[in-house]
């Protein structure tokens, strides 16, 4: 992923024999890595993203990781009995399934657009989508 790098002066303050100050500018080009990469890592800016998305955090209902069993909400079904919706196991979607999960406009098995009933709807670009999903790829191998 590229990500702009930007050009800072370097103020550099001399007095000369006068007593007046002068100031020279000389550019600092701050680079990451060989190829331009970002200081942060894919998986890392994901992780930062999945805790802090612009909106409610995916972890308050998918937990720390992504492998789901958080309760989201106690509730009565019809006929009184107490249940509890917990968050999914999400670190098993395709990039697909997530990016269409997160701009809610994920398909059933009859490819028919469905709306998820609590899923908040992320305004969050592909990259940032495919940052949370190498996050999440990452977490899949640590528990496999």
């Amino acid at each position: 992923m590229k990500r702009l790098l930007l050009l800072l002066p370097i103020l550099l303050f001399s007095i000369d024999e006068h007593s007046t100050l002068q100031v020279q500018e000389e550019p600092l080009e701050i680079s990451s890595t060989e190829n331009n990469e970002s200081f942060l890592l894919d998986y890392e800016y994901g992780r930062m993203l999945y805790n802090n998305p612009r909106g409610i955090a995916c972890n308050k209902c998918h937990g720390k990781e992504g492998l789901g069993g958080q309760k989201i909400a106690k509730y009565y079904d019809k006929h009184k009995n107490p249940k509890i919706l917990k968050g999914l196991n999400i670190t098993t979607y395709s990039f697909d399934e997530l990016k269409e999960s997160l701009k809610n406009r994920y398909r059933n098995k009859e490819n028919r657009r469905v709306r998820h009933k609590i899923m908040p709807m992320y305004y969050l670009t592909d990259e940032e989508i495919k940052a949370i999903y190498t996050y999440l790829q990452e977490v899949r191998k640590k528990h496999s």
